[in-house]
């Protein structure tokens, strides 16, 4: 039988220390290793309640004491983790219990091993403290976690993720419906993704939009690496899965706020030059005229060129005229839209122009069927019409009818304004990329040109976030298409 050194020394090299407790007298007795654990220390009390009140924990003196007791006077076992103190004056974590034996001289003992679980104890904690933080930094940021098993084509998401797409938390999406969560026009971009990282082992990180349970759509940041098994090939996609709708829908208001703040400043540095270069020729003609009037000898001379005065009077009054209505547009904006039938602006702006229509023997076809109805400003909507139809019917082909061709229709969400003609056309290889400028005109020829009816359209369009687009083939015709 091992004698208390042997026990000692094989404890001791599992880091096991112990108490010999005496059932009849209550004395203890604590191993060598023990007391070298606590720093051998000098006892002048009981040494229980010296261990009670130096070396055990203040957190565990209590249950210590209960546990104790009920051992000494019931025999009962227990076990139960506990704080010492040790020798450097640092706490360690110890898992005591009791074992009964019995001696040689049969009188009852107790032995009461104290079990190093320190280093297991702080891995538990740092495992549990990882994982809370995990959850907390996941519920911060809108992140869950996710797998796809490419072998057996299951789906799991964590509960962050149920909870990002709005599932009940014991949902489990089916692998046949993964794409259903993602919106239609991202469909092409998850598959080719997913289809490289299992086939290839590519991994991704794409931005793209969901489609939650209750069919909401939402931007999400979705990240995905490949799993390999020991023969690696791949056997999964792991990854995560953000919520960004606020920022992305943030970015992509600071992204258009930009955009229109780009145009405005483009469109206004072109509106000063412009003005500046216009008012500037007329001034300049008129001050020509008026060092003439100076060097004129007759009257005769004098009245001629109070006719040019009289001229030049009226082109400054015409330009300052189309300038207004430039700057006009940005006071329209102040006007609030309102539900407006196609037909009704059409029937407007057909009456300002009839004479116009029936001098050149204008055919006007409009199919409004598809979308009969926007809500708009409709001085702008009729500014619109008015400007393409009159450029459509000046411009027409020589010896050709006149036909303006109007429609309207809805597609993929978006509404739609065309009007299409059969006149000359417009070379867009030379004229594409300054179409909408003003003063731009590209047939010189026609005397009633002026350079300003696109450049109106189009930043009445632009003001109200739409877009406008031009295609055309010389001596068949123009069509111009608008996306309100």
């Amino acid at each position: 039988m091992l004698n208390d050194l042997q026990l000692n020394s094989i404890l001791e090299d599992f880091d096991i220390a112990y108490w010999k407790i005496n059932l009849f007298s209550k004395e203890i007795n604590w191993s060598g290793h023990f007391d070298s654990l606590v720093g051998r220390p000098k006892i002048e009390e009981d040494r229980f309640e010296f261990f009670i009140n130096h070396i055990l924990h203040p957190d565990y003196r209590y249950d210590f004491r209960i546990h104790f007791e009920k051992l000494i006077n019931e025999n009962e076992p227990f076990s139960f983790e506990i704080k010492l103190k040790l020798e450097n004056g640092k706490y360690r974590w110890f898992e005591c219990k009791n074992q009964k034996s019995r001696n040689n001289d049969f009188r009852e003992t107790a032995v009461l091993l104290f079990v190093n679980i320190h280093q297991s104890k702080r891995d538990q904690y740092t495992i549990e403290e990882n994982f809370f933080y995990y959850r907390e930094t996941a519920e911060m940021t809108s992140t869950g976690g996710w797998y796809v098993d490419t072998m057996n084509k299951n789906i799991y998401w964590d509960d962050v993720s149920l909870k990002i797409v709005e599932c009940p938390r014991n949902f489990q999406p089916a692998y046949e419906d993964r794409m259903k969560f993602y919106a239609e026009e991202h469909h092409n971009r998850m598959r080719n993704a997913f289809d490289k990282c299992e086939n290839f082992g590519i991994p991704f990180k794409l931005e793209l939009k969901m489609v939650s349970f209750q069919q909401r759509e939402f931007w999400v940041r979705l990240t995905g690496k490949p799993v390999y098994n020991d023969e690696q090939r791949v056997v999964g996609i792991r990854g995560v899965l953000q919520n960004i709708d606020e920022n992305k829908n943030n970015e992509l208001n600071l992204q258009n706020s930009l955009d229109i703040i780009a145009t405005q400043n483009s469109r206004l540095f072109n509106f000063a030059h412009i003005v500046s270069h216009h008012l500037r020729s007329h001034s300049s003609n008129l001050s020509l005229i008026v060092e003439l009037l100076r060097e004129s000898k007759t009257d005769r001379d004098k009245l001629d060129l109070l006719a040019n005065v009289e001229d030049v009077a009226d082109n400054l009054d015409s330009a300052i005229s189309r300038l207004n209505d430039i700057v006009s547009i940005q006071t329209s904006l102040k006007k609030e839209k309102v539900q407006i039938r196609f037909e009704e602006a059409l029937e407007i702006v057909l009456a300002s122009t009839s004479s116009l229509i029936n001098r050149e023997n204008a055919k006007i076809v409009a199919e409004f069927q598809d979308l009969k109805e926007i809500s708009y400003i409709p001085e702008y909507l009729e500014s619109i019409l008015l400007n393409l139809i009159t450029n459509a019917i000046r411009y027409k082909q020589p010896g050709r009818k006149p036909v303006i061709f109007i429609q309207t229709y809805i597609e993929n969400d978006k509404e739609y304004l065309e009007v299409s003609d059969n006149g000359m056309g417009i070379d867009l290889d030379e004229h594409g990329e300054k179409m909408f400028g003003m003063y731009k005109i590209y047939h010189p020829s026609n005397p009633e040109a002026k350079g300003i009816g696109l450049f109106i359209t189009k930043n009445q369009v632009e003001a109200l976030g739409g877009t406008i687009s031009v295609s055309s083939t010389l001596n068949i015709g123009t069509t111009f298409k608008i996306k309100f």
